[in-house]
């Protein structure tokens, strides 16, 4: 029976497959329609394509052998399977079709074609897209019914049997599935709503559901009144394609308000949870596991004490590195000032050696001066003293007696004594003249030549006494001093030799010349030199320095002639520089490297000629100013560091270990987050600190957006809106981004979870204004028909005779029966609208099993047709003329 059964698939397929050429290849016997033509056959009796040469195929080249079938049964089984190989070739190209070509394509090329191509495809193929399942089953029940009805009635005619028995036996086969598929349908609803079964939503509540949603639809209402059709794949594809949020978030359930992003959805998705709200409760648990779920896999792994601690680290190194820092440059400083330290302690010690230094040179220049009259007086040139006598005398006359009583120079009396003006009395011989005289004779002539050196020696003295005069103010005994000098010279200038008076005036102006240099009254040299009676100086030696050690606006011919006269003396040199080292230390001048500069600007001429000392003190100054910024910068590294409100590093070090939320809220009111943040993540190292920092901030993510109450199962839950808003802010934007600079992907990621949250559920969104929302649907409501009084007052009837029994049980029973069906739809439609609200999949298969596009496809048959048959008309023409003849009605479905 196998056998039979697959012999006569394999022939209904080979019959389907060259049904082409086979057609072909009898047309034409359509000429036996023609009067007066009879007789008419096939092209050839086995054409290549055909039938004979598909079933050689299908055979394996004839290596498998053609069965006949034997008895009855199998010949029923036989004629049934002609029919399924039939329909298989077919149906299995409409499903092939149907699998590479989205239905939404389908429905278009049934409904609205562009070619005529495109109508008859799609009226083939939109069956097998529709339900490809329930099609299959269709076709194989249908032509196996088909055949199955053929082949029976074949038994049935015995040797009567041919084309009306096989063609009414399959009509009636093809019926009898029908009407046995139609019964079941009924009795199974029937039945269902009896025993409140939930298979009878199937039909009835699914497409009720579907109803639902698609009246619900925005864009399916726009789509009808812009078309008059409504297709509605394109919403089930939409309703497959997952909502953002369940992108971001994997797990996550969305319904088809966010699917669809539709609002009249989200309304129908609001009232229908407010009356079933059991499958929307147990989607909010899965999502509040699946959100935190992602949260935790979003969430840094740092540790917020950690970063304190490195931030404290770094700020306890910041200010160890400033001090340090001051320590040094004070070492620097410090030794610089131990250099700076005067040698010479004492103004009096200073005073000693600038003197010492002077005095030496003045030595040397009066010795030089000593040695160039040396010269004249070792001459020991004789001259005649004689007439500076006279020039004395002559200047005595001139003087007045005042003048002479007091001023007069005892080097004045000095020639007169060397030369007597009168000479000795005669001298007596003796002899007495005529008269008795005695006869005198003169005394022999007085010798005044004396040696050059007596002249020099009176020059030497009137110097010396006018130098002293003037040194004392004598101003008017200098003058006549100077008189009697001036003799002197013209006296020396007419008595000695020319060679003599040459050296003379070489002495006079080397003289002159150590006078102007160092005895000019009131110059700093002389008042220096100048000596009090008793051996010692009139100047105390603790003002030597300050006279000398002059600035740019005081005395500088006293500095430049000191140092003219003895600036290569060490004494000198040192004595001025500790001067000056003392009086800036006096000054405290170190410590004020500003006032330094200017002190030293201000003796630019003093220091010019000590580049030494003047690099000392500006490298003093700037040592001063180093330590001056080293000890700022270390008090503000400190005070900054340590001073809440004036760092970063403050304002968060304020708050301990358990407040890293509230830290971390600090930094994001900060004037400048971004820098502030970067300022933390540097002090306290980057690198690890930096998740850390994260985590401390993840902190006061959830802190803002953890609710109050739980889950039911006690999950937490989460105001992504409030999070959203947070990192929306440009505060908190700003911190968010320099702690994850190094993988701006991953806060993108963050966000993008928080965006897609705090857009899904928008269902909730959708509570008409003004009300509260929490109306409930009611369910299982009374019935009145079956109350006591309803059923009381049947059996009133049935005992006055108006209702006999059997019609009061059936009325009771098919009331009873009726509400009890609408009940358990009511029930079904609630349950699928909820799941169908809650569960985009299926809410999309509905609309695809129940899509109005495609309902008419649903019952569509591709093969079998009021009982027309391939095999039958197949055989019909393959049928010999002798059969005509034995058949007039076979005879006439073939002329028509």
């Amino acid at each position: 029976m196998a056998s039979a059964l697959f012999d006569g698939v394999r022939q209904g397929a080979a019959m389907l497959a060259g049904a082409p050429v086979d057609l072909v290849n009898h047309s034409p016997q359509l000429l036996n329609l023609l009067p007066g033509e009879q007789g008419v056959g096939p092209i050839s009796d086995n054409p290549l394509g055909g039938r004979e040469t598909w079933d050689t195929l299908l055979r394996v080249g004839g290596a498998v052998p053609d069965y006949q079938p034997e008895g009855g049964a199998e010949r029923v089984l036989n004629r049934g399977g002609e029919e399924i190989g039939a329909s298989l070739l077919p149906a299995l190209g409409a499903l092939a079709k149907a699998a590479t070509t989205p239905a939404r394509v389908v429905n278009q090329m049934a409904s609205a074609p562009r070619t005529m191509g495109e109508a008859v495809q799609g009226k083939l193929v939109q069956p097998a897209a529709v339900a490809p399942g329930s099609f299959a089953a269709r076709e194989t029940a249908y032509a196996g019914g088909a055949g199955t009805g053929a082949g029976l009635a074949n038994e049935i005619a015995g040797e009567n049997r041919g084309g009306v028995s096989d063609f009414v036996g399959s009509v009636l086969g093809a019926l009898g599935v029908g009407l046995a598929s139609g019964t079941g349908r009924a009795v199974g609803t029937l039945a269902a709503g009896a025993t409140g079964s939930p298979k009878l939503a199937s039909d009835a509540a699914g497409e009720a559901v579907a109803d639902r949603i698609i009246n619900a639809s925005t864009d399916l209402q726009e789509q009808h009144a812009r078309t008059g059709t409504v297709d509605a794949q394109q919403l089930a594809d939409v309703l497959r394609t997952p909502a953002p949020v369940e992108t971001a978030v994997p797990g996550y359930r969305a319904n088809i308000g966010d699917r669809t992003g539709d609002p009249s959805l989200a309304t129908m998705a609001f009232e229908q949870d407010a009356r079933a709200a059991g499958a929307a409760n147990l989607r909010h648990e899965g999502n509040a596991v699946a959100v935190n779920t992602r949260m935790a896999g979003m969430a840094p792994q740092g540790d917020p004490a950690e970063f304190r601690a490195a931030l404290q680290a770094g700020v306890d190194q910041q200010i160890d590195d400033a001090m340090l820092q001051e320590d040094l440059v004070r070492q620097n400083f410090d030794a610089l000032m131990q250099d700076l330290t005067p040698s010479l302690g004492t103004p009096q010690v200073r005073g000693n050696s600038i003197r010492s230094g002077l005095a030496d040179a003045y030595e040397a220049a009066q010795q030089n001066v000593r040695d160039k009259y040396a010269v004249i007086d070792q001459a020991n040139t004789p001259v005649d003293i004689g007439p500076l006598r006279e020039l004395f005398e002559q200047v005595d006359a001139g003087l007045p007696v005042n003048d002479a009583q007091r001023f007069r120079p005892t080097e004045a009396s000095t020639p007169a004594l060397l030369a007597p003006a009168k000479p000795e009395a005669p001298i007596s011989t003796g002899v007495l003249d005529a008269d008795g005289r005695p006869i005198l004779r003169d005394p022999p002539p007085v010798d005044q030549t004396v040696p050059y050196r007596e002249v020099a020696s009176i020059r030497s003295g009137l110097t010396d006494d006018a130098l002293k005069q003037r040194a004392a103010k004598e101003n008017q005994a200098a003058r006549v001093t100077d008189m009697y000098r001036e003799q002197v010279d013209n006296f020396s200038d007419q008595a000695l030799p020319e060679d003599m008076r040459a050296a003379l005036t070489d002495a006079r102006a080397a003289r002159r010349d150590v006078a102007d240099r160092f005895e000019r009254p009131g110059t700093g040299i002389a008042e220096t030199l100048r000596p009090r009676e008793g051996g010692d100086y009139r100047m105390d030696p603790s003002a030597v320095p300050g006279r000398f050690a002059q600035p740019d606006s005081g005395r500088l011919d006293d500095l430049q002639a000191l140092l003219r006269e003895a600036g290569g003396d060490p004494r000198v040199r040192d004595g001025l520089a500790d001067e000056v080292i003392a009086d800036v230390r006096a000054r405290g001048l170190t410590e004020k490297p500003d006032a330094l500069a200017k002190y030293l600007d201000d003796r630019s001429v003093l220091l010019s000629n000590f580049p030494e000392l003047r690099q000392k003190l500006d490298a003093t100054g700037a040592a001063a100013r180093e330590v001056q910024a080293a000890q700022k910068t270390s008090r503000e590294t400190q005070k900054g560091l340590t001073t809440p409100n004036r760092s970063p590093e403050a304002n968060y070090l304020q708050y301990g270990d358990e407040r890293a939320a509230d830290a971390v809220r600090g930094l994001v009111n900060a004037k400048d987050p971004k820098a502030a943040t970067r300022q933390l993540l540097t002090t306290a190292g980057d690198g690890a600190a930096r998740e850390d920092l994260r985590t401390a901030f993840w902190q006061e993510v959830t802190r803002r957006g953890e609710m109050d109450a739980p889950t039911t199962t006690g999950e937490p839950r989460w105001n992504a809106k409030k999070i959203r808003r947070f990192l929306d802010d440009p505060k908190a934007s700003a911190v968010a981004d320099e702690l994850w600079a190094d993988d701006p992907q991953a806060l993108a990621d963050i966000k993008n979870v928080f965006d897609a949250l705090s857009r899904a559920e928008g269902s909730t969104r959708a509570r008409a204004p003004g009300t509260s929302g929490t109306g409930q649907a009611l369910s299982g409501k009374f019935d009145p028909s079956m109350s006591t009084a309803s059923l009381a007052s049947r059996a009133r009837s049935v005992n006055r005779g108006q209702l006999s029994p059997t019609i009061a049980i059936v009325d009771v029973a098919s009331t009873w029966l009726r509400n009890k069906s609408k009940q358990v739809q009511a029930r079904a439609i609630d349950e699928l609208a909820a799941k169908a609200v809650n569960d985009p999949e299926f809410a999309a298969a509905l609309l695809e099993k129940h899509n109005p596009a495609t309902a008419a496809a649903r019952g569509r048959m591709l093969t079998q047709k009021y009982g027309l048959r391939w095999p039958t008309l197949v055989n019909n023409l393959e049928d010999d003329e002798d059969d005509e003849d034995d058949d007039p009605l076979l005879n006439a479905i073939r002329r028509k």
